[in-house]
């Protein structure tokens, strides 16, 4: 398929588009003038260079230093101008430079997803996964997206432990396998799980936002966006996931989606009760917050066999 991303320079009368297409680059130019059309070689190597060299700074800089260019106002999107002209679009097979999965390939939109592919996303959650998922330990990506994270923790439990991965948009979960067979992360070691984690095991109505890191279980707390369709997906609850389906409990859980926590924390009750894993947790809101509390339950509690 053939990928374009134009601009249009005044003065000498032409617009000029580079055009992508497999591994050859050309730039067509249409001149308002002559009202002629003529193609000129443009060089991909040069573009691979630029990453390159982008690639290596996300490499050497420190962490710090990186996040600093967040915050530089207008000299920050003019960074992230030249990166997005340099870039190509659409889905890309791409090493990550930097961070926790340096090393490893994912296929990434590097207009969008720049972060995951410089190591800069998450900078505080790749610290604790680093400094406290242990090998040999289970590991659950609750709201996987297209993997980053889920790599991060395979990487961390090692070749002896297991990664359970949940993602509930379609679109997601295909990318998400991807990037684990990416990696050569399969079954039993890398699993992922198509379904939305929530209070019960039965279909849910799931809400998709303006992105693919916007979407959530209808009756979730959590930030006010317009949701432009909604879909019917399977829901799960964790207590079933692993009581009744007869998974490994985790020693860990990484959860993010979008204010589901509420509904998806009472869902582990007994779960929170008896493995007490570890929780990476990001809540979204005061009532997520609430609901966080709340399904924290006494170490004496106990649970039918």
């Amino acid at each position: 398929m053939t990928e374009t991303s134009a601009g249009i320079y005044g003065g000498g009368g032409e617009a000029t588009t580079p055009i992508y297409s497999g591994g050859n680059t050309c730039t067509v130019v249409f001149s308002v003038e002559s009202n002629s059309v003529c193609v000129k070689p443009v060089n991909l190597q040069l573009v691979m260079n630029k990453l390159a060299l982008v690639s290596f700074f996300a490499r050497m800089l420190p962490q710090p230093i990186k996040h600093a260019f967040y915050r530089l106002g207008p000299l920050s999107r003019l960074i992230r101008r030249g990166l997005n002209r340099a870039a190509p679009t659409g889905l890309t097979e791409i090493e990550i430079s930097a961070g926790l999965l340096a090393g490893m390939k994912m296929r990434l939109d590097l207009q969008s997803e720049k972060d995951y592919w410089l190591g800069t996303y998450e900078p505080a959650l790749q610290n604790a996964i680093r400094d406290l998922v242990q090998p040999g330990w289970i590991a659950y990506d609750v709201g996987a997206n297209v993997g980053y994270i889920s790599l991060m923790l395979a990487r961390g439990v090692g070749v002896t432990g297991r990664v359970f991965a949940f993602e509930a948009l379609p679109a997601n979960i295909t990318r998400l396998r991807e990037n684990l067979t990416l990696n050569r992360l399969e079954s039993p070691r890398a699993q992922s799980v198509h379904a939305a984690v929530g209070a019960t095991s039965s279909t849910v109505r799931f809400l998709i936002g303006p992105s693919d890191d916007m979407g959530k279980v209808d009756g979730s707390a959590g930030r006010q966006v317009e949701y432009i369709e909604s879909i019917e997906v399977p829901g799960l609850s964790l207590d079933d996931f692993v009581y009744t389906q007869g998974n490994p409990p985790p020693q860990v859980v990484k959860m993010d989606i979008e204010g589901g926590e509420t509904l998806a924390l009472p869902g582990m009750r007994r779960l929170l009760a008896e493995a007490r894993p570890r929780l990476f947790l990001e809540l979204h809101g005061h009532e997520a917050a609430r609901s966080a509390w709340k399904s924290s339950p006494p170490p004496d509690t106990e649970y039918p066999a």
